[in-house]
């Protein structure tokens, strides 16, 4: 199996968080599917680490992006969801009793190792491109399922925090114009500027063999509402601290330290055009 260097070789974390999850006695997401994959490829990647405190979080942004793929399914007229960043995501098997279409996106060297446990459909689709490759715009506007008039939901789950302000800003300005007849909603994770600051010190993310850095982080919600396109208006923001509180231990006690709660988890964020 081809070794994965820089960003790509990121997405083994979440695959490993939610492998290990599923044998919790209390799991916050039961993903049989990823153990199943985690226990095909954990012998070609040695270097896989997922330390406890990350599986929670983890755990807890799947199910947040679950909640809110589930909310968009039940009340947008004709849902289209593309999921940026793709990595070995399962939500879509998760979703795919609802007949939903799916967009899956990410770099050649992850859809190869995606298109050996997943099969394209007629209504889920897998696009072997950079997010900052634009031309995959255009491919998603082909398949047939694609509709001018459709809700998007657009979520960059474990991504945008490699990226710098500028990168980010560009990318969700091309995606609301190239977008325009749609109403759009993003679901995105960020981290904190501390986090950031601190790739090194990440118990996980520091045991990749490439060693890839966070660029971009938030403490407060209004140093985000300040890079973004001014089309977008933001809906809500989802601390981790505030989900699954008996999984946090004495860490979660930061959940009441708002100078700390900004600055010590991630934090996924909705927002509309």
């Amino acid at each position: 199996m081809n070794q994965l260097k820089g960003i790509p070789e990121s997405m083994l974390i979440p695959l490993a968080a939610r492998a290990r999850e599923f044998d919790h006695e209390n799991p916050i997401i039961k993903d049989e599917l990823s153990k199943e994959i985690f226990c095909h490829i954990k012998n070609d990647y040695k270097n896989i680490e997922c330390d406890k405190m990350s599986q929670v979080g983890i755990s807890v942004r799947s199910a947040i992006l679950d909640d809110i793929t589930q909310d968009f399914v039940n009340n947008a007229e004709n849902p289209i969801v593309i999921n940026i960043g793709c990595g070995l995501d399962t939500r879509y098997q998760r979703f795919n009793t609802y007949n939903l279409s799916w967009v899956d996106l990410d770099v050649p060297e992850s859809i190869q190792i995606r298109k050996q446990f997943f099969e394209e459909t007629a209504h889920y689709k897998m696009i072997v491109k950079s997010m900052l490759d634009d031309t995959w715009i255009e491919q998603a506007k082909q398949y047939d399922f694609y509709d001018k008039d459709a809700n998007l939901l657009f979520i960059f789950e474990g991504v945008l925090m490699y990226f710098d302000m500028q990168t980010i800003k560009g990318l969700l300005n091309t995606i609301i114009q190239q977008f325009a007849s749609h109403k759009i909603t993003f679901a995105i994770e960020f981290c904190s500027k501390t986090i950031a600051k601190n790739t090194k010190r990440h118990k996980s993310v520091s045991k990749l063999s490439s060693q890839p850095l966070f660029q971009y982080g938030y403490n407060q919600l209004a140093e985000l509402d300040a890079i973004l396109p001014k089309q977008l208006s933001i809906k809500h923001e989802y601390n981790y601290f505030d989900f699954y509180k008996s999984r946090w231990g004495l860490f979660g006690a930061c959940r009441y330290i708002p100078f700390l709660k900004n600055r010590l988890n991630n934090k996924i964020v909705t927002m509309e055009n």
